[in-house]
C-alpha cells in the first residue's frame, strides 16, 4: 500500500520571524508536514515568549518563563528552535550552509536588516537558485514608507480600516488584536503556494514581498466601492447594519451575554413582533417598511433590546433561526473551547507538552483535506532545544565545534536578556474586566 504523504513533506523552512503573521504561517506549514526551524537571537526574545501577550501557562512563569507562553505554544507549533545570533559573522556563515540545505526562508525584519547582514535575497539566491523568500513587512521593501518599523495595531489605522470601525458620533475605534496580521498570514500563504508550485515546475525560486500596508484595501471593499459609486463615505455605526433594522447586538439574560440577530424582511419584523409578543408593532406606521425602521432606527433597537434583555440567549438563539431570523451568540473563548460544532470538526488538537505544562488544546486549521491527514506534529520548541541535533545533523558541526560556538555566544541554549517576567494579578483583571472569569478546572472542559 502506497503510503500518503502530507503536501510540504520533505520541505525545509528556515523561519526568522517574530509574534503573530508569519510565525503562524510557518507553524501552518509544519501542519502540512514542513520542517520548520525558528531561528531565535539569543539576545532578543520573540515578543510571545514574554509576558506581553497575556499571561503564562498557569499564570507560572517559573524557573523558565520563556517556555511558558501559551500564545508562543500555538502559533510556533511543529517547529525546532535553533538559538542563534544572527548578527555575529559566524552566524551568518551558518544561516548560509543552512540556506543551501533548505528551500524556504521566512523573515519579517524590516528591509535594512537583511541587506545589513548580506542576507537578502539577491544573495541568497546564489547559494540555492530554487530558494523561496517571504519577507513580510509593514509597508513593502520599496517606497517611501519602506524603513519605517510597524505592527498590527497600527497599521490598522495606516491602512485606513479604523477610519469606518467605531461607534455613531464617536472616534475611530480598533478592530482588534493585530488583525492585520492574521489577514497578511493568509495572503503570505497564498504567495507561498504559487511560488512552491512554480518551482517545482521549473525549479525557479521566488521572492515574495509582503506590504501588510497593502492589505487595507482588500480588508474595505464597501467604502472604496461607495467612494466611486456616489463619492459618499459609509458614516462608523458600530455593530449595526446601514440598511436592515434591527440589526445589532442586543444584551440578553445573564452577565455580559449578547446574542447578535438582523431582519432583513418586512415579513421577518412581522414575525419577530408576534415572537416579542407585541403584535401591534407588525401594524405600526412607522416600522411597517425598511425605510421606515430605518428612520426611527433608535426606537426599533431599543424595543427588541428591552425584550432581549429577559430571554434565554441559547433559547432565543433557537426560537429565532427556527423562524428564519439570523440570529447567533456572541461566544467567548471558554464557549468556543467548550463549542461541540468545533468539537466535531476537531479543531482543537490535544498536543502533549513536555512536564510540567503536559497535554494542551492548540487550535487547528479551519480546513480539512480529504485524502491527508494535517495535524500539529509536536509542540512548539522550548528556547534552543535543538541547537545542537541542527548543527550536528543537517551541517556536520563536531560536539567541539557546537562548544566553540556556544563559547563564544552565536549559540545559546537559554536567553542571553530574557526581560521582566512574572504573575498576572488576576484579582484586579476581573475587576477591571480584563478577564471575565478564571477557571480552575480548565483541564476537564
Amino acid at each position: 500500500m502506497t503510503q500518503i504523504t502530507l503536501p510540504l513533506t520533505g520541505v525545509r523552512v528556515l523561519d526568522l520571524s517574530y509574534v503573530f503573521a508569519v510565525p503562524y504561517m510557518a507553524g501552518l506549514l509544519s501542519d502540512l508536514g514542513a520542517e520548520v526551524i525558528k531561528i531565535e537571537a539569543p539576545h532578543k526574545l520573540d515578543q510571545t515568549r514574554g509576558r506581553a501577550f497575556g499571561p503564562y501557562l498557569d499564570n507560572d512563569p517559573a524557573q523558565d518563563p520563556w517556555n511558558r507562553s501559551g500564545i508562543f505554544y500555538v502559533v510556533n507549533r511543529g517547529k525546532r528552535s535553533l538559538a542563534m545570533d544572527l548578527s555575529q559573522p559566524e552566524g551568518q556563515e551558518i544561516f548560509r550552509d543552512l540556506v543551501a540545505k533548505s528551500d524556504i526562508v521566512l523573515e519579517n525584519y524590516t528591509p535594512r536588516v537583511m541587506r545589513k547582514w548580506g542576507l537578502n535575497y539577491d544573495e541568497l539566491k546564489k547559494i540555492k537558485p530554487s530558494l523561496i523568500m517571504l519577507s513580510n513587512t509593514g509597508y513593502g521593501s520599496t517606497g517611501p514608507w519602506s524603513s519605517f518599523p510597524s505592527q498590527g495595531t497600527t497599521l490598522e489605522a495606516t491602512m485606513g480600516i479604523t477610519f469606518y470601525t467605531g461607534y455613531r458620533d464617536d472616534k475611530p475605534w480598533k478592530v482588534g488584536q493585530s488583525y492585520p496580521d492574521f489577514i497578511a498570514c493568509w495572503a503570505g500563504l497564498n504567495g507561498l503556494w504559487a511560488a512552491i508550485a512554480h518551482m517545482r515546475k521549473t525549479g525557479e525560486g521566488q521572492w515574495i514581498d509582503v506590504g501588510m500596508y497593502q492589505l487595507g484595501a482588500a480588508l474595505m471593499p464597501e467604502p472604496l466601492l461607495q467612494k466611486q459609486l456616489d463619492g459618499t463615505e459609509p458614516i462608523r455605526m458600530g455593530n449595526e447594519h446601514a440598511e436592515h433594522v434591527p440589526s445589532n447586538l442586543y444584551q440578553v439574560a445573564g452577565e455580559d451575554q449578547w446574542l447578535a440577530l438582523t431582519v432583513q424582511t418586512d415579513q421577518q419584523w412581522k414575525v419577530l413582533a408576534t415572537l416579542m409578543q407585541q403584535s401591534e408593532l407588525a401594524l405600526d406606521v412607522r416600522y411597517l417598511s425598511a425605510e421606515g425602521r430605518r428612520a426611527n432606527r433608535e426606537s426599533v433597537n431599543a424595543i427588541v433590546q428591552t425584550w432581549c434583555r429577559t430571554q434565554d440567549a441559547q433559547a432565543l438563539l433557537d426560537q429565532l433561526q427556527t423562524h428564519g431570523i439570523a440570529a447567533g451568540r456572541v461566544l467567548n473563548s471558554r464557549d468556543l473551547l467548550r463549542d461541540p460544532h468545533l468539537k466535531h470538526r476537531q479543531f482543537y488538537e490535544t498536543v502533549q507538552h513536555p512536564k510540567p505544562i503536559g497535554p494542551r488544546p492548540i487550535i487547528g486549521r479551519p480546513y480539512k483535506l480529504r485524502f491527508r491527514d494535517a495535524h500539529i506534529k509536536k509542540p512548539g520548541p522550548r528556547f534552543g532545544e535543538d541547537n545542537d541535533n541542527i548543527l550536528r545533523d543537517i551541517l556536520g558541526k563536531t560536539p567541539a565545534q557546537i562548544a566553540a560556538l556556544k563559547a563564544s555566544n552565536v549559540l545559546s541554549d537559554t536567553p542571553t536578556n530574557p526581560g521582566i517576567s512574572g504573575t498576572m494579578d488576576t484579582a484586579s483583571m476581573l475587576a477591571l474586566k480584563t478577564l471575565i472569569a478564571v477557571d480552575q478546572d480548565y483541564r476537564t472542559g
